[in-house]
């Protein structure tokens, strides 16, 4: 990972004291404070928080020790850098961090940086548990979800309706041109960061491109945007990796970020509200080519300023799935910010209508390019047997959160095993914050023994190897990997018929969304592939054709890398 700051021997001192998540935090939390603070020698302070925390690393707790040193804690470790000699003095600067509201005179941030750290055991569920109040509706709500999941799904069901109703209303936009130093939607401008001068000569500047992400987890957004990163590193391309959601950040370690400067923000610092001291010093710094929004909301807030400030940057957001939560999601953003981007990066059919037809987005603004070859190879198709004396085997592989729906596969896992004890077995494969509720619900049905459950650390493609079928249950997708990656491994896919699943799935492997009716459709057909190893073949070679023809479309590989190309010249 690259290093932006001058390293004294007590800086080596401490790294060895770290885990390597850790230390990959620490080197982007000094990243980020000696880029905004360039000339300043300043002090880390490191401390070790709760597993039901997440790091913090450029908040405002970074700044007066609120989370730290004032609730008592000890640093683990303490050391001193300082940045580059790179742009203006930013030492008069007071800061404001406009999540909270709360000014830091700069006097009180001189020179100490708190930077929390958490155990690499730590977890979304553990901190998802802690945080949440344990108000009576929410107990309520809970109870309900684990006692009756197929009664609650008729009241989500309702919801689902409405926001999908919503969602295709017209979405307001501000009709204003883009121009430098302007004040925009009511917005003050800093006129300063508008009109400022690169204190670094445009030759010695290296090309980059800015990545900013929702977080460096298991996501399908997060695996494209992991490729988008060797993508520009092939291309001798800096690739400034931004990601603005609490994580414990596992794939910081990863090899895709070993040449990026990476940059986990938690919830930003800025000088004072409509200025942006992060992108102001990596302007500074870097000859910034473009940006890819990949499902980060601080990114698409600030584009207005980038396109105010540095107009030439080619900004493209790649967009996965449609959202019905929070009025719509990034789907939405990306319709909004419209006049500050040049380029939608849709990987659906389903997207790609939304946006132009149901919007208005012009067509020559949408591109669909899907995620073909990302994670699997499907240039060369073929079907994998079953053994007839085995159990058959369903598999469900997925982030164990809301949207993936794990409480069907269970609830199907159930009504098989009522059915035909013993001739069906059940992999759940993957992690995330509904993982102590999976579990009770498995025990609830005593399912110990029917269904494995194997973490998101293991190889996806034994769960592959050893499935016949794979159950994408769903309430909400785009077209996901897993059911690319299946069909390439010669395995079946049914899917609940939700988002542009049809693109890849036929008709009669398509299964009502609702819980109920997902639920004895998919058990119809899974005893159907089970009985008649013919059947289980036609669906197969029907979603191997439709991923065929769908790989003719041009590839988001071969989309970003023609865009790399063209910003490395």
């Amino acid at each position: 990972m690259q290093r932006l700051f001058r390293m004294y021997p007590d800086f080596r001192r401490c790294l060895a004291l770290l885990t390597q998540r850790q230390k990959a935090l620490v080197v982007s939390a000094v990243n980020y404070h000696t880029l905004v603070w360039p000339e300043k020698l300043l002090t880390f302070q490191i401390y070790l928080g709760k597993e039901w925390q997440y790091p913090r690393l450029t908040d405002a707790s970074t700044m007066d020790g609120s989370l730290t040193a004032k609730v008592g804690l000890h640093p683990v470790a303490s050391f001193s850098a300082s940045g580059s000699r790179f742009g203006r003095d930013k030492n008069d600067m007071s800061v404001f961090d406009r999540a909270s509201g709360v000014a830091i005179r700069n006097e009180e941030s001189d020179g100490i940086r708190y930077i929390l750290l958490t155990p690499d055991d730590a977890t979304d569920e553990s901190c998802h548990q802690h945080q949440v109040t344990e108000r009576l509706p929410v107990r309520i709500y809970k109870a309900f979800e684990l006692r009756a999941p197929i009664g609650f799904d008729y009241v989500r069901e309702l919801l689902r309706r409405m926001a999908e109703r919503r969602n295709n209303r017209s979405i307001p936009r501000p009709e204003v041109s883009v121009v430098a130093g302007q004040r925009i939607a009511g917005e003050e401008v800093n006129k300063d960061c508008a009109d400022s001068v690169l204190s670094l000569p445009h030759l010695q500047r290296r090309r980059a491109v800015i990545i900013a992400m929702y977080w460096l987890q298991s996501g399908g957004a997060e695996q494209w945007g992991l490729e988008t990163i060797r993508l520009a590193e092939q291309a001798g391309i800096v690739p400034i990796v931004i990601t603005d959601r609490d994580s414990q950040q596992p794939w910081i370690t990863g090899v895709a970020c070993g040449a990026a400067l990476v940059l986990p923000l938690s919830r930003p610092i800025e000088p004072h509200p409509g200025a942006v001291p992060v992108l102001g010093a990596l302007y500074e710094r870097y000859d910034i080519r473009g940006i890819l929004i990949h499902h980060c909301q601080w990114m698409y807030d600030q584009l207005s300023w980038v396109k105010r400030t540095h107009p030439e940057t080619y900004v493209v957001d790649s967009l996965h799935i449609l959202e019905y939560v929070m009025r719509g999601g990034f789907p939405r953003q990306a319709v909004l910010h419209d006049q500050w981007i040049d380029l939608h990066h849709v990987i659906s059919p389903q997207l790609e209508h939304w946006m132009v037809r149901v919007h208005n987005i012009p067509a020559d603004k949408v591109v669909d390019a899907p995620l073909i070859g990302l994670t699997a190879n499907s240039a060369a198709l073929r079907y994998k047997e079953r053994g007839s004396a085995s159990p058959f085997v369903v598999s469900f592989i997925g982030r164990m959160a809301r949207q993936k729906r794990p409480e069907a596969f269970i609830l199907l896992a159930r009504y098989l095993e009522n059915k035909r004890p013993g001739a069906f077995r059940f992999i759940m494969h993957g992690s995330g914050e509904m993982d102590g509720f999976v579990d009770r619900l498995i025990h609830r049905y005593h399912l110990e023994q029917v269904i494995e459950r194997r973490s998101g650390a293991a190889p996806v493609a034994r769960t592959y190897g050893d499935g016949d079928a794979l159950v994408v249950s769903s309430i909400n997708e785009g077209i996901t990997l897993t059911t690319i990656e299946a069909i390439s491994a010669g395995v079946p896919v049914l899917s609940a018929d939700v988002g542009s699943q049809g693109t890849l799935v036929p008709p009669v492997g398509l299964l009502p969304r609702l819980t109920a009716s997902f639920v004895s459709s998919a058990a119809k057909a899974l005893m159907r592939m089970a009985d008649r190893e013919p059947d289980r073949r036609r669906l197969w070679e029907d979603e191997a054709r439709r991923l065929v023809e769908f790989s003719k479309l041009q590839s988001a590989d071969a989309l970003f890398s023609k865009l790399f190309e063209q910003w490395s010249k």
